[in-house]
């Protein structure tokens, strides 16, 4: 179940990079339109003005905040998982994730080819890692005990 869970953390926040970039992108060409209408660029009042137009933008606080959920429920999940799994099987479907959800949204790719083959190595070495724990957790350790063994 621990799995799962980690893999949902890699979605959230894998899933909301890309919104995330894109809400930042357009309020930061708003916010180049405004200045050149005449908005002052410089100073205090302007800076903090910038501050809540990004904050007012539901394109950016709301990606936002899906990913902290996913951050909750990250450290929820530490508590009881493996942490020299937990940690590969987060970063590694966060940038599968975030992959799939920039070529869904249609954002550019230099390189697709390698970009995909990138993936479904991430993937196998995600597999591959709860394999190899699943493997060792079943393991049973043979203790020997040598006071009764009848050798002096």
């Amino acid at each position: 179940m621990d799995s799962l869970a980690l893999i949902l953390v890699g979605a959230f926040w894998g899933c909301t990079n890309p919104f995330m970039r894109k809400g930042f992108s357009e309020s930061k060409s708003k916010r180049g339109t405004n200045q050149g209408k005449g908005a002052k660029s410089g100073g205090v009042r302007a800076s903090i003005g910038q501050k809540i137009i990004l904050l007012a933008n539901l394109k950016v606080w709301l990606p936002y905040l899906i990913n902290q959920m996913g951050s909750l429920l990250y450290y929820k999940t530490l508590a009881s998982s493996n942490l020299t799994l937990s940690v590969p099987i987060c970063n590694a479907t966060a940038m599968v994730f975030s992959s799939i959800t920039s070529a869904i949204l249609g954002e550019r790719v230099n390189q697709p080819v390698r970009a995909a083959l990138g993936v479904i190595l991430v993937l196998s070495g995600v597999a591959i890692c709860m394999y190899s724990s699943e493997e060792t957790s079943g393991e049973t350790v043979v203790e020997h005990d040598y006071l009764n063994d009848g050798e002096l």
